[in-house]
């Protein structure tokens, strides 16, 4: 590829180029070329500028970050409802700031203090000792260069002496610590009643009912724009089918190989652990006088809970534990052992000993083996040779035909890479490749994408609009529309008409038969002792609820109405400071001073935006 790039440099076309650009420099000056550098300045914070480079990052960050909490890829346009973008531009006023405080104060960190922290750090170390390869794949994974993660570390570290010179520790009085005691051990004792969705039904729609749904509410089966493109992905699976391998190779590779296929011996291993060395000697005792299966009995042992498994002798984490389990004989129970778990009895029932499969069994297994290391090693010299021809004027089409390798095609693939049926297909779960087919029009020349695997080549076939789905495509998803919209309006029913009955401590005896439900009375809870059964937003809920206020909750199976009929305040006057509590307190209040420290300085600061060229910026993308 660079060989093509440099001959293409060569040329009298490109030749000619370069030297109108350099009669261009001399007649305008380089001054007045670049005179528009503003173009690429986000905003100004007391003359300290922001690129458009570094609020694409802090974007980026802010989208990677609320697509994890949404477990989707928010797309470009959902980001601007969202409010992403104006998220973006407030935290990099804030980090601005911050920067020029830190600088205000004079506060600086030895590069060599932080250094030394990150080869202290255990996450970057291997059998005790730094390991740098570590320490480069990790910050690989997260998105750092060495440079950028020493950068971030320093940063970190000038903002926590910042933080403890603006948050001192606060003494924390025991008024406020009684105050919150009192809060959390106030209890309250509740009427509830549990409705188990099952328990709530409507009725099938009708065909005509369907039908009328779908034409009222036909805007919501729009399907949004998809487009058609086919792929040219290299990886070793795409190669190896070109690859041919001999019997002499598959019977030298079994020999220089030969211990990697060795089926480890296997054992299906109980442990049953005891309180005590005495009740562990009762039981090996009276293993010798009766059935494995009585014996369990009578200590109410469980062969299903104290089964390990059928397992290697690798798969036991405690070394002794395993040493003693693939010694004794089948059928053995082991003497007592004092392990990393606790004092354990070890059992082994069947042993299934070791073997090396010949080779007649290995054939086909071999040869892929042999298939996809030789193609993983002609990926980097294919890779390039692709990149040549497509850079050369050769279509997709030549391009694979010549590489053997088969186009794979994709039609009305969505902006969350999903097909047709609403069905994710492997290759469009890649945030880059989406983003590269959704910003390019057909003919572009769209660049490869690279993955964990493989590179992947795509050409843009068609652009399909949105459209209205027919009824016949979504009369599944409209039957469930319609019933859930009548289980919605049935339940909204039923919570009324329950709310009253707790209101009115009298539940009728016709919807508590049709639903299987009672008013039932709790026990006194508090936040210190909350309900197991009830969630923890409906506890929060509920005990910060007055005196007959009624709470409902929800969950996929069931809906929960709970109304106060009793509030027990706290009489717990055997008050101590706790350590964990206080220190969780000061924390708080230190945050909460530092935070409000920095919402003051936004207003001391002269920000200006160049609102200009982040709407320029962002409907980029949009285009």
């Amino acid at each position: 590829m660079l060989n093509t790039l440099r001959k293409s440099v060569a040329g009298p076309f490109v030749k000619l180029l370069i030297g109108i650009l350099i009669l261009s420099f001399a007649v305008w000056g380089i001054q007045d070329i670049f005179g528009n550098y503003k173009n690429s300045v986000a905003m100004e914070i007391d003359g300290n500028e922001v690129s458009l480079d570094e609020l694409v990052n802090e974007y980026n960050y802010q989208l990677s970050a609320i697509s994890s909490q949404l477990n989707k890829q928010v797309s470009f346009n959902e980001s601007m409802s969202l409010g992403i973008d104006k998220i973006a531009i407030e935290n990099l006023i804030r980090k601005m700031i911050l920067q020029i405080e830190l600088n205000k104060y004079g506060i600086n960190i030895p590069e060599e203090f932080v250094a030394q922290k990150i080869v202290n750090d255990d996450a970057f170390k291997s059998d005790g000792v730094f390991n740098k390869a570590k320490y480069r794949q990790l910050l690989s994974f997260s998105g750092f260069s060495e440079e950028s993660f020493l950068i971030s570390e320093l940063n970190a570290n000038k903002q926590n002496q910042l933080y403890s010179l603006i948050a001192n520790k606060n003494h924390i009085p025991n008024t406020l610590l009684n105050i919150i005691n009192d809060y959390n051990s106030t209890e309250k004792v509740i009427n509830y009643i549990k409705i188990p969705k099952k328990n709530i039904i409507v009725k099938t729609p009708s065909e005509r009912e369907l039908l009328e749904f779908y034409d009222k509410f036909k805007n919501g089966y729009r399907k949004s724009e998809t487009r058609d493109f086919e792929a040219l992905i290299l990886n070793a699976d795409s190669l190896k089918n070109n690859i041919l391998v001999s019997q002499r190779e598959i019977q030298d590779y079994y020999s220089q190989n030969i211990d990697s296929f060795k089926v480890e011996e296997t054992r299906d291993v109980y442990q049953f652990f005891f309180d005590d060395l005495i009740t562990a000697d009762e039981f090996l005792a009276q293993s010798k006088n009766m059935s494995f299966e009585i014996l369990l009995d009578l200590y109410n042992l469980s062969r299903s809970d104290d089964y390990l498994g059928t397992i290697q002798k690798g798969d036991i984490l405690d070394s002794d534990l395993a040493e003693i389990a693939f010694k004794i004989d089948p059928k053995t129970f082991s003497d007592p052992i004092d392990g990393l778990l606790g004092l354990s009895i070890v059992y082994i029932d069947e042993i299934y000993e070791g073997y090396t499969p010949p080779l007649s069994e290995l054939v086909s297994t071999i040869e892929e083996e042999i298939k996809l290391e030789s193609a993983q090693s002609l990926m980097d010299d294919i890779f390039f040779s692709i990149e040549d021809d497509l850079l050369s004027g050769m279509n997709i089409q030549e391009v694979a035909d010549k590489n053997k390798i088969n186009l794979t095609n994709f039609s009305k693939i969505d902006i969350n890479g999903k097909d047709f049926d609403n069905n994710d297909i492997s290759i469009t779960q890649n945030d880059q490749l989406l983003e590269k087919l959704f910003n390019s029009d057909i003919g572009d020349f769209i660049e490869v994408v690279e993955t964990e695997d493989s590179y992947i080549w795509i050409k843009l076939n068609a652009i399909n609009q949105p459209y209205i789905r027919s009824f016949k495509d979504v009369r599944d998803l409209v039957t469930s529309d319609m019933i859930n919209q009548r289980l919605d309006k049935k339940e909204q029913e039923i919570i009324a008409e329950i709310e009253e009955a707790l209101i009115n401590n009298n539940l009728s005896q016709e919807i508590g038969e049709s639903l299987n439900i009672e008013i039932k009375k709790s026990e006194p809870f508090s936040r210190n002792k909350p309900i197991v059964e009830f969630s923890q937003d409906f506890n929060n809920r509920i005990l910060s609820s007055d005196m007959n206020e009624t709470i409902i909750g929800k969950s996929p199976d069931e809906i929960l109405i709970g109304k106060v009929v009793e509030i027990i305040p706290s009489n717990n006057n055997a008050f101590s400071r706790d350590n964990e509590q206080v220190e969780g307190l000061d924390y708080q209040i230190r945050s909460d001073l530092f935070e409000q420290f920095l919402s003051s300085l936004e207003d001391t600061y002269n920000v200006t935006l160049y609102q200009g060229n982040i709407d320029r910026l962002f409907n980029s993308q949009n285009q």
